[in-house]
């Protein structure tokens, strides 16, 4: 028999306000995509895909959250699985993150952020303790994390695994974990990111085919291209080293563009081995976009005209010039949010900001209505997505973090992050909805 109850805690509030950016994003896809030459409607195709999400949240909704706790493993489990399977199966171009479903790409890791989340909190469910916790309490929570985190670098996307790690931190928080080992970890946090930034500033410089490569793309006269092959295979500490060797064997001035040319192709960061060279040029980038700004850099660079260009009441609708005039990339998906201020100004990109304030806000306020800890965990850990993915890809947009390919939730054009996005709110919904049922 239908409990009446269930229907009178549904957080209606939550759902409007959900909807509600799920339906200026449709339009915000309507007007970014008109300049694309393909006939594809991208917005009829999000339109779809919330109409999917919805039946899968709705579903969620049907099944007590008990039990979807008790097989949060096995969710998990089948995730990393899909995760292994991407990369020798999946599509992409230059990286493996989707699997083809009659012509439906579908993306594993969107989905890995909210069982790992769901596996993390069935953990620490009311039989295990919290507080005083020590870095041997918290190694099966490392490992639930750690997994797809080195599966989903592995693919390469940094964007989602830097995702899950921020949202460990809340998380480990939340369960109490010694104030001793927390700044532990936030001191080697900093560390990494101190050695991110002097990797990048003090990199080594080394000619190699790649360098050759870009010198040939790049229209230098022959004779330079084989004066700078001569120097292959050897590396140099310092940009002046670098510049003494050519100008030894070149006879051009200090000042040549040739100079900088070969400057700029044979720097390699000291952690090159670990990334991939599209990664390399990105943080290259964050760091200055402007050292390459008709590739890595274009991006943030457009995106940041667009943005710019609103002002404070924007351009219109339909109006804007980055799009309609297709000077920027991927509009429609991780750099959506320029076209909105452009189009909408300030004003509008203040409103759209507060819509997702209010979302993540009303998240977290179920945390002090739930009356179990599995359920305190899992809001904490969804809010903490939704909210730390609007930070990421914004901060993206402006140029305050690299661009790590991270959508806009319920915004961007895509399958798999509406889904998953829907059924994380589903889950905010459905422990709402039975909290008077537990405890």
């Amino acid at each position: 028999m239908f409990d009446r109850r269930l229907l009178a805690n549904f957080d209606w509030v939550l759902v409007l306000n959900t909807l509600a950016i799920c339906f200026v994003g449709v339009a915000a896809i309507y007007s970014a995509s008109k300049g694309y030459s393909t006939s594809t409607q991208y917005w009829v195709r999000q339109i779809y895909w919330i109409g999917l999400a919805l039946g899968a949240g709705f579903i969620v909704l049907l099944v007590d959250m008990r039990a979807i706790g008790r097989w949060s493993y096995v969710f998990h489990g089948l995730v990393i699985v899909a995760l292994v399977l991407v990369m020798r199966h999946g599509a992409g171009s230059s990286v493996e993150r989707w699997f083809m479903v009659g012509g439906v790409a579908l993306q594993p890791s969107e989905f890995a952020k909210f069982s790992t989340v769901l596996a993390v909190s069935f953990y620490f469910r009311d039989n295990r303790r919290v507080g005083n916790l020590g870095l041997r309490d918290i190694l099966i929570p490392l490992a639930l994390v750690g997994v797809p985190f080195a599966l989903i670098v592995q693919q390469p996307d940094l964007g989602t695994a830097m995702l899950l790690a921020l949202m460990f931190i809340p998380l480990m928080i939340l369960a109490g974990v010694r104030l001793r080992l927390l700044a532990v970890l936030a001191i080697l946090g900093v560390l990494a990111v101190a050695v991110l930034v002097a990797s990048f500033k003090f990199g080594t410089y080394r000619v190699d085919d790649e360098t050759v490569k870009t010198l040939q793309n790049e229209d230098v006269p022959p004779v330079l291209v084989e004066q700078a092959r001569s120097l292959k295979g050897q590396r140099f500490w310092s940009a002046a080293n670098l510049r003494t060797r050519l100008t030894q064997r070149v006879s051009v001035d200090a000042g040549d563009p040739f100079l900088d040319l070969v400057e700029t192709a044979a720097f390699r960061p000291f952690i090159s081995h670990a990334l991939r060279p599209y990664q390399q040029k990105r943080l290259l980038t964050f760091i200055n976009p402007e050292a390459d700004p008709l590739g890595a850099g274009y991006h943030v660079i457009q995106s940041r005209v667009a943005i710019g260009s609103g002002q404070f009441l924007g351009k219109g609708f339909g109006e804007s010039t980055q799009g309609s005039l297709n000077f920027l990339p991927a509009r429609h998906t991780d750099f959506i949010f320029a076209i909105f201020a452009e189009e909408w100004g300030f004003a509008g990109a203040l409103v759209l900001i507060a819509l997702y304030a209010a979302l993540v806000l009303r998240g977290l306020s179920i945390i002090f209505q739930t009356r179990d800890r599995f359920s305190a965990f899992l809001t904490l850990g969804i809010s903490s997505i939704i909210g730390l993915q609007v930070i990421v890809n914004i901060g993206m947009a402006v140029g305050l973090l690299p661009v790590v390919g991270v959508p806009l939730p319920f915004f961007s054009y895509g399958g798999s992050s509406m889904i998953s996005m829907t059924i994380g709110v589903a889950m905010l919904l459905n422990i709402r909805m039975r909290r008077f049922l537990w405890g």
